[in-house]
């Protein structure tokens, strides 16, 4: 064969060898971005979460792949520097995450077959939901070749206070039965019922609120030979439903008077309640004006209770590092080595008449605004019954037989194991219809507490449902101190929060050195093994009783 033909030949195999090579490496290229090709997918309809629970926000990649090696953000929109949660190089950022978000949010799953990451699923867990979380949430996913994105929307719900009922009489046979409820997110569906059949309401309004929420008031007739009790029901969901219910055989005839007569009388109550009313508001505003006549010894001056809704958020932007200091603390108390943690000595009990409290060790004047958190439960022992938290006045003295009163510098609520919370004021106050309003669980498991020196006011927060339990408004002067007292027997310890990661704005505070009896701080597996100890204690006597309820002044 000719050199030239063979010479052809091999230019023509070399040319073939070189085409399936660039062919075989296009392959690979393709078939290594093709792996790369995703879809973030959401559900169609938003995700509903209770206020304070949890909410689960599902993502997942779609065709299913590992996605341990790629980037997942969720962000709120226009907000794409300042995730909710960030998830790189196969760890969590906590660096660049929004400071609200700080220790609430993490990887969770879609649905309980789910391997997570693994299995392409990117779903946000979110806990603890407040109101300043509903909203819109974007899912972005990227890789070294494309990224995608997709959006979820939170509603938050919340579930109002429990309908308050009234009942009046019209007529013989006849009684108009009312109902209230407040705070409800979204519009609840309010239905009456006397048990037999569904009654028709003859109103029936619904007025919105602050933070959209929305209250109830309808009111019905019915009638005690037909039915013994009426029942008012308000439903966001199933499973999601309060009922009041009033007992119509027990109540008061109606005087034989003409009706023109009744009408008549019925104005002129309704007249002399609202002069009264004018009378009460002027007077009280009166004494608001000039605080120096109205509060000559630091008397709580006014209360507000309420189950209004906080925004908590906003207080803890005032957060602040509450420290216990041990030279406050007498010989009855064991103080935590971190400055944290109190509970009563089951060795050296408080005897009648003494007062077993506890101060920080930073104290607040004129411009302070601080806020702070007192834990009161521990798993598997429960929450703790009988307690005070609140303020003290840097100049209080140690003294077994001075009462514990606004008049002596003490602002404070109080848990008693059979009454319930309490206010120290003068005269003592029950806040029996906090209790009652809050019977499922009346002591909070978590309390806030919110101090604005310069408005005089001291609030008491439920952490866990964001509900205002009460503010007490009244003149400190001088430097206040937060007060501690852990109770009396009680299994779960008194804990403080760290919440001073929350603050965004300076607050004044004090370091002051007091004299007192210093207990020797113990360790917290120590104050675990008092939790074991005080599991086997019984209920204290009435006698001893004193070093967990608040004195009456005399």
């Amino acid at each position: 064969m000719p050199p030239c033909v063979i010479e052809k030949d091999s230019s023509r195999a070399l040319y073939t060898v070189m085409r399936l090579f660039i062919l075989a490496a296009w392959c690979v290229s393709l078939s290594t971005a093709t792996s790369d090709m995703f879809t973030c997918s959401v559900p169609e309809d938003p995700v509903s979460a209770r206020l304070g629970h949890v909410a689960t926000m599902p993502c997942w990649l779609t065709p299913s792949m590992n996605a341990e090696g790629l980037e997942v953000r969720w962000y709120r929109p226009k907000d794409f520097d300042n995730p909710v949660l960030l998830y790189s190089e196969r760890k969590i950022q906590e660096a660049s995450q929004q400071s609200q978000y700080v220790g609430r949010t993490s990887l969770g799953l879609r649905e309980v077959t789910s391997v997570g990451l693994k299995g392409g699923d990117v779903t946000l867990k979110l806990v603890n939901v407040t109101l300043r979380d509903q909203g819109e949430y974007v899912c972005y996913v990227s890789s070294n070749q494309d990224y995608e994105t997709a959006s979820v929307f939170l509603n938050v719900t919340v579930m109002g206070s429990p309908p308050l009922l009234s009942a009046v009489r019209t007529d013989a046979d006849s009684v108009n039965v009312s109902c209230v409820s407040h705070g409800w997110k979204p519009r609840p569906r309010l239905q009456w019922s006397d048990g037999r059949q569904t009654l028709k309401p003859e109103k029936l309004d619904y007025s919105s609120g602050a933070h959209g929420l929305v209250s109830a008031h309808s009111w019905v007739l019915s009638s005690p030979s037909s039915a013994p009790w009426v029942s008012c029901s308000l439903v966001l969901s199933e499973g999601e439903e309060l009922e009041g219910r009033v007992d119509l055989r027990n109540l008061g005839s109606v005087p034989e008077t003409s009706s023109g007569l009744q009408t008549a009388v019925i104005i002129l109550a309704l007249l002399l309640f609202l002069l009264l009313s004018v009378v009460f508001v002027g007077v009280l505003y009166k004494k608001r004006e000039n605080k120096s006549t109205h509060v000559p010894n630091g008397d709580i001056e006014t209360m507000r209770q309420a189950e209004d809704l906080v925004d908590i958020e906003t207080m803890r932007q005032a957060g602040v590092d509450v420290t216990l200091d041990p030279k406050t603390a007498p010989p009855y108390l064991k103080v935590g080595s971190n400055g944290k943690v109190v509970r009563d000595s089951s060795d050296n009990v408080c005897p009648p008449g003494e007062h077993a409290y506890i101060l920080g060790t930073h104290g607040f004047t004129s411009g302070s605004r601080a806020y702070w958190e007192v834990g009161l439960d521990k798993e598997k022992v429960g929450v703790k019954e009988s307690w005070w938290v609140g303020l003290a006045s840097g100049s209080v003295k140690r003294q077994g037989d001075v009462p514990t009163t606004p008049s002596n510098g003490f602002w404070f609520l109080s848990s008693d194991k059979e009454k319930g919370l309490r206010l120290n004021m003068t005269p003592d106050v029950s806040m029996s219809s906090y209790v009652q309003l809050c019977r499922a669980n009346p002591r909070p498991q978590t309390l806030g507490v919110y101090l604005d020196y310069d408005q005089g006011e001291l609030s008491f927060i439920n952490v866990k449902d964001n509900k205002l339990i009460v503010t007490v408004g009244a003149m400190f002067t001088g430097e206040v101190f937060p007060l501690f007292n852990p109770g009396k027997g009680d299994k779960a310890p008194m804990t403080i929060l760290d919440v001073s990661h929350y603050q965004t704005e300076p607050v004044q505070v004090s370091i002051s050195e007091r004299e007192g009896n210093v207990s020797p701080p113990v360790e917290e597996a120590e104050t675990d093994a008092l939790l074991a100890t005080n599991q086997s204690r019984n209920h204290q006597t009435s006698e001893s009783k004193d070093c967990v309820q608040m004195s009456v002044t005399q």
